[in-house]
């Protein structure tokens, strides 16, 4: 069976794009940082969905009432349950460990009442099939009650997608050099495209990058290593779904598939979405061509913990930084 919603942690940079391609042709809604997505999906409510969520938001009597009158007062019932959802997407955001605003339009009886709810009852509120698009989950920020419950029940089932350091750091650089009202509304984004706007060369900016620890989505990534290595989270990299590997890609998509219940992988497998050669966002391998030896010296140097291990060669132990040398 489906399961009715996904997380998804994709890293800045990492080609999100293309990973909602896929899972919005799976029937996801994508929430979070590609809620504003225009390949859109379906979030309408299924059979049984509306009353539960009116209830946990506004009470019994009041969502008795709201259904009760539906047919004299729909624009109510509507307005209701979008305020429902609005309030439940916020407080399952600041379940996460996201940024949030102290102002917000949701009625904070509303959000108190959501707030209050097990993450077991908050995640059957949730109306249609979602996916959660975060670009890092750390476990310092997120709300220890959802990390318990998901520990327990492996629900909802997460997914870290990643992409090679320099391929990401190239991607967020062309982003933040775009116009200002492409960039968004994210703080950090706004900050750094002036920062990076007073800089002359590429060159400039890619050190910059390597080397400010507040550069957007380095210390995300770093934070968000543990994903890497638990045995219940899918790992699907940037390379695979978009490289040339036919092989490599089928592997990844299978092991979505798997991780999210599809009842047919043969048959996702065939209807998943291919990249084109309009997706500028794909190409593999551009951060390697524009890398200086020197931001190599610089990428090792300061973020040598975010690259991947090299197998030692047969018969050679492995030295770490900061530990003495196996000797005798």
């Amino acid at each position: 069976m489906v399961v009715p919603q996904m997380i998804v942690v994709s890293l800045r940079g990492s080609g999100t794009p293309l990973l909602a391609d896929i899972t919005t042709a799976l029937g996801y809604t994508s929430y979070g940082t590609m809620s504003g997505d225009p390949r859109g999906g379906d979030d309408r409510p299924g059979p049984g969905e509306v009353h539960p969520l009116l209830e946990a938001a506004f009470g019994q009597d009041r969502a008795t009432l709201l259904l009760h009158e539906q047919r004299q007062n729909r624009e109510a019932l509507e307005a209701a349950f979008q305020e429902a959802v609005s309030a439940l997407w916020r407080v399952w955001w600041m379940r996460l460990g996201q940024p949030t605003t102290l102002a917000s339009p949701v009625d904070p009886g509303t959000e108190a009442r959501l707030t209050g709810l097990p993450d077991t009852a908050l995640l059957k509120l949730l109306p249609g099939r979602g996916c959660w698009y975060l670009t890092g989950l750390d476990l310092q920020r997120a709300d220890a009650g959802f990390l318990r419950a998901w520990h327990a029940g492996r629900q909802p089932p997460i997914v870290f997608h990643h992409r090679d350091i320099r391929d990401r750091i190239i991607s967020q650089i062309r982003m933040l050099s775009q116009p200002a009202d492409r960039v968004g509304s994210m703080p950090e984004h706004l900050i750094y495209r002036d920062v990076l706007a007073a800089l002359p060369t590429l060159d400039d900016r890619i050190t910059l990058a390597l080397t400010d620890p507040g550069f957007p989505g380095m210390e995300e990534a770093r934070r968000s290593q543990w994903l890497l290595h638990h045995p219940a989270v899918c790992v699907i990299t940037h390379e695979e779904l978009a490289g040339a590997t036919t092989g490599a890609r089928a592997q990844a998509l299978t092991r979505l598939l798997h991780a999210v219940g599809h009842p047919d992988p043969s048959a996702a497998l065939a209807t998943a979405p291919l990249v084109t050669d309009d997706d500028a966002e794909v190409a593999v391998g551009t951060g390697r061509a524009l890398f200086t030896p020197a931001h190599e010296d610089l990428l090792h140097r300061y973020h040598g913990d975010l690259l991947p291990a090299r197998p030692p060669r047969s018969g050679v132990l492995p030295v770490r930084h900061n530990a003495p040398a196996p000797t005798g």
